[in-house]
């Protein structure tokens, strides 16, 4: 059951219009509050939402690679991976290979060390309340979001709130002080967070907002020690100027860029929007292009369509495309089991049968895809998939 007629452009600019208020020096965005969210519930297992000044609680941690951290190991049943017993080049051959290999995105950033790598495992995180592949009903936007409906569905109210420049890095610098605390305490290791990530909803509604915080990082002189994650859907890129991306690209913030699928017909199947191929892969080209740091994550993509996807833009789009490029697994949280009970009520489907044959989907669809990935790559590069270190590959824009 999928609903494409939204087009994300058109609700791009009206949610530019509901996420944003204030001019410059006093802009605000609006922001989730993981409060009684089931996302909140999902990822607070191991350290608790984090407030503002207002104590409302608007951040939350992200542990990346789990069983190197040890207390997400033991919450989360891993076998503990001390990386205080590892040279430098067994923590990076371990970490590349990860689900979420994103603490190695910061490899080549000044400052970084393989003996403080979970600094940068366990992003600090603010979520922009809204998304324009989502239409505001309670089945929109990507089928597979781990994101709760009233978390992204850019309508102001009580479970969101509006977030100035000042009060996320004020927040983020007490919730570090927090963290390094609490490790401290539990573990006797220092972590000290460094990953300051916006996401969503999509992010780059708020690209204003987004260009002053980092402003403000280089006026207070924390450069040396805050690094950026950017999120977006690469849907909004015929509304962004390229002169304030090429701004952005002065700071350290790396570009998460997901993409939805491998063709037109995949992208609009899974986004429940009027969204292209052409214009997904001219928005991941002009990030690059910019001079940004991107960093490409495909979901649910066709493998019947990949191969393709993999030639042409490492030959006309983006040289070395596919050695940057993961393919996401799709898992079941509680927001997207709640979507797709909804869905299944919709139908009048039993909602159990529903879901097991949609992750079954899932899982066969990523293993079919990783292995068309792991072909192309040891055809053209000579390398297997996740053999290269995503950091040190350069991407060309074409």
């Amino acid at each position: 059951m999928v609903k494409n007629r939204l087009d994300p452009v058109l609700r791009a600019q009206e949610l530019h219009q509901l996420l944003n208020r204030g001019g410059f020096g006093q802009r605000e965005i609006l922001v989730a509050d993981f409060s009684e969210t089931l996302q909140g519930k999902d990822t607070s297992r191991v350290i608790d939402l984090m407030s503002n000044h207002d104590h409302r609680f608007l951040f939350r941690v992200k542990f990346n690679a789990k069983d190197v951290d040890p207390l997400a190991a033991e919450e989360y049943g891993k076998d503990f991976v001390d990386i205080r017993e590892l040279s430098d080049e067994q923590i990076q051959e371990h970490l590349k290979r990860q689900e979420f290999d994103f603490a190695l995105w910061f490899k080549h950033v000044p400052g970084f060390s393989f003996g403080r790598i979970l600094d940068y495992n366990v992003p600090f995180i603010v979520q922009v309340a809204g998304c324009n592949f989502h239409d505001g009903s309670p089945t929109g936007g990507c089928r597979f979001c781990f994101v709760d409906n009233e978390s992204n569905d850019g309508i102001d109210g009580p479970k969101k709130v509006w977030l100035s420049v000042n009060d996320c890095l004020d927040s983020f610098l007490a919730a570090r002080e927090k963290v390094k605390k609490h490790y401290l305490d539990k573990t006797g290791q220092e972590v000290m967070l460094r990953v300051l990530r916006i996401s969503g909803g999509e992010p780059t509604l708020v690209i204003d907002w987004i260009e002053e915080l980092w402003q403000e990082i280089e006026r207070r002189g924390l450069l040396c020690n805050i690094c950026g994650q950017v999120d977006t859907n690469l849907s909004t890129g015929s509304l962004l100027s390229k002169k304030q991306l090429a701004r952005l690209a002065r700071y350290p913030i790396k570009f998460l860029a997901g993409m939805k699928g491998c063709d037109s017909g995949n992208i609009a199947g899974n986004v429940q929007a009027i969204q292209t191929l052409t214009a997904q892969m001219k928005a991941l080209r002009d990030l690059v292009d910019c001079g940004l740091d991107v960093y490409p994550q495909l979901y649910s993509p066709n493998p019947d369509s990949l191969r393709d996807l993999l030639e042409m833009t490492d030959a006309f789009c983006v040289k070395n495309f596919s050695l940057r490029l993961h393919i996401g697994p799709l898992k079941l949280y509680g927001p997207n089991r709640l979507r797709l009970e909804l869905e299944a009520e919709e139908e009048h489907w039993d909602a159990d049968t529903y879901i097991e044959d949609e992750i079954s989907f899932w899982e066969d669809n990523y293993k079919a895809a990783i292995a068309v990935l792991d072909d192309y790559l040891s055809g053209v590069y000579g390398c297997r998939y996740k053999d290269t270190v995503r950091s040190d590959v350069r991407l060309v824009a074409l």
